[in-house]
């Protein structure tokens, strides 16, 4: 834009040339193994939903705040699917359950609505960053780890990267 406008002559000169933008080194992106998935769910946690909520992110690729926000009613638990609208890009998603991700579910109880009650993100990431410590994890994981585990073990074993993409509601 300001290229133009001095080609066109609205600017006598560039008035951002002596702004600099310091390319900062890119987040790594932390993913737990299958073992050390195996390894958390076998350590106890201080708040047990954070870890079944935590584990079914690893399952379904779901991030904190379809998870916070799952119903009952976006669960066929006879067909083993899952329904929902996803809160960044509304857009829906159906994920075919794996048994563990059932599991983890269990049974609703009656008049419950929502499926995990669970604290602040924050709160959340304390939980699972104390709990990565005590079963010997030595990686910066956090709630939204989940999802990036969830995909990144999918492809790993195989799975074709356009079936991964529209599990993890990505248009």
């Amino acid at each position: 834009v300001i290229k133009s406008g001095i080609r066109k002559k609205i600017f006598l000169s560039n008035p951002a040339q002596d702004i600099s933008i310091k390319k900062k080194d890119s987040i790594k992106k932390e993913v737990l193994n299958n073992e050390e998935i195996q390894l958390l769910a076998s350590t106890p946690i201080a708040n047990n939903e954070v870890k079944r909520a935590f584990l079914f992110s690893l399952f379904t690729g779901l991030r904190y705040s379809d998870i916070i926000n799952l119903k009952w009613q976006n669960i066929d638990l006879r067909n083993g699917l899952l329904k929902t609208i996803q809160e960044k890009t509304k857009e829906q998603v159906v994920i075919e359950l794996h048994p563990t991700a059932l599991q983890i579910l269990g049974i609703p109880a009656p008049n419950i609505q929502y499926v995990f009650s669970l604290p602040s993100h924050t709160s959340c990431n304390k939980n699972i960053k104390n709990w990565c410590k005590k079963a010997g994890i030595g990686k910066h994981i956090t709630f939204h780890c989940g999802r990036h585990s969830f995909g990144t073990n999918l492809i790993f074993y195989g799975a074709d990267v356009n079936t991964v993409s529209k599990l993890l509601g990505h248009n």
